[in-house]
């Protein structure tokens, strides 16, 4: 049980552990930051549904704590004059997030030397940005030099800055959107995905179309849609050279946190091929209650395998997952133990999979689980050290710890390029995917394979 009762400037969390009381009184020193309730209960709730050993337990358990603490202690009042950005403030804007990335762990991970001197190199083009989009860009550049994932400023015209509202920010964090997951690809703007469930899932919109405008005004992610919510807009997109279409549709408004877990949810399904039935789950993020899988074995007594999807959208938390494919670790962390889902797995990756995803598939390889189709990971395997306001347009994300696994991106066993851009939603990934299981299905009826089992309930890494 989790229960938060703030009064001005604490927060109390009250919660039960392995039949243990528990009262937390974390010390907030300014009021008016945000910590999004649903976040630390989902990290509880995955705690909770483990079957993990005790020293994993506990360790989650002190996760929560030090979660708690990273999200109130970073919680703090924008600057009266960096409520909104404007070129006058850009020395004080870029004052204040050198001063929260000095008290981050970030230095550390840099190299104190090396960053002193990556400020001294951007500090006159950040400082001299006109729009807030030049300032980002100028303060992105000094971050991406550095060197490490989980490190980087949004605004609030960005997708980013509201996801992570979102997942921080509760209300704060609704913003009118399509269900439109953008990425910018040589200087246009396309589709990289859609969210189930959304306004644009069912209708005439692919990945790879690209954006063109909202109701005549050029497209950006999020302004075009401001004040729109409830009401059609018209949509143009380009599928191809000399092939435009206009969509109606009507956007909501709401946390794209939430939109994602939902998405989630409904893009469990069946997947008829060759004969043959394979439920199918998009795990955009893997941070949330879990409910996806729980679907999933519903599914497993009426289908031959998985297809589980772990591109695009964000990392989370690794234990459910594992817990899911792999089995507890209770008796030994060389060897895991009775798997909740026990029938063929393929896996999907490319550059969206990322963080805690990384981790995931990096164990499910060491165990020879499931192989691993698409385009390498990217290799950013860092903890999230906080997520800092700056002003009431800005966010700053800060890294955490370094994992072994931090630069070293996972290579699928199956390589298969996707491109993105007028692609008019073709994916060979998931077409090579379909076959791929299948033959391991049909290895494992024929028994042509020793490694593949009717029941596997033992893995051991090698």
């Amino acid at each position: 049980m989790l229960r938060h009762q703030p009064p001005p400037q604490t927060l109390t969390t009250s919660l039960t552990f392995d039949g243990r009381p528990w009262r937390l009184r974390l010390y907030n020193r300014e009021t008016n930051g945000f910590l999004h309730e649903g976040l630390v209960s989902a990290i509880v709730r995955t705690l909770y549904s483990s079957r993990s050993s005790e020293r994993t337990r506990y360790t989650f358990f002190a996760l929560v704590v030090l979660s708690c603490a990273t999200l109130l202690a970073s919680a703090r009042p924008a600057f009266g004059e960096l409520t909104k950005f404007s070129p006058a403030t850009t020395e004080a804007r870029l004052g204040r997030i050198l001063e929260l990335v000095g008290d981050s762990n970030a230095p550390n991970l840099v190299g104190v030397r090396k960053w002193r001197t990556l400020i001294g190199q951007h500090r006159e083009e950040i400082v001299s940005a006109r729009t807030h989009r030049q300032f980002a860009a100028g303060v992105n550049r000094l971050i991406h030099d550095a060197g490490i994932s989980h490190f980087g400023y949004y605004y609030d015209e960005q997708w980013k800055f509201w996801h992570m509202r979102g997942v921080f920010g509760g209300n704060a964090g609704d913003v009118a959107h399509v269900g439109i997951i953008p990425e910018r690809i040589d200087g246009r703007w396309h589709v990289r995905g859609i969210l189930e469930g959304s306004p644009c899932d069912g209708v005439d919109v692919r990945v790879g179309d690209e954006l063109v405008s909202v109701d005549g005004f050029t497209y950006q992610p999020v302004t075009a849609f401001a004040g729109t919510e409830g009401r059609s807009v018209r949509l143009r997109v380009r599928r191809k050279a000399g092939l435009t279409y206009n969509i109606d549709v009507v956007p909501v408004k709401e946390s794209l946190y939430e939109a994602m877990q939902r998405a989630i949810h409904n893009s469990v399904r069946v997947i008829e091929h060759d004969g043959l039935k394979f439920a199918y789950v998009h795990a955009w993020t893997t941070l949330g209650g879990g409910g996806e899988y729980d679907s999933l074995l519903g599914l497993q007594k009426d289908v031959d395998g998985l297809l589980l999807d772990y591109r695009d959208g964000f990392g989370g938390m690794w234990h459910r997952p594992l817990a899911f494919l792999l089995g507890s670790d209770r008796d030994s962390p060389e060897m895991r133990i009775n798997p909740e889902w026990t029938k063929p797995v393929v896996i999907l990756i490319a550059d969206g999979t990322r963080s805690a995803k990384e981790i995931i598939v990096d164990q499910v390889r060491k165990y020879h689980r499931a192989p691993l189709v698409g385009e390498p990971s990217v290799g950013h395997v860092i903890s999230v050290g906080g997520i800092r306001r700056v002003g009431d347009d800005g966010l700053l994300l800060l890294p955490g710890h370094r994992f072994e696994l931090e630069g070293k991106p996972i290579l699928p066993d199956y390589p298969v390029e996707r491109t993105i851009a007028y692609s008019a939603g073709a994916d060979p990934q998931i077409r090579m995917a379909k076959q791929i299981l299948a033959e391991r299905i049909r290895q494992k009826r024929t028994r042509t394979d020793p490694k593949i089992f009717d029941k596997p309930t033992l893995f051991l890494q090698p």
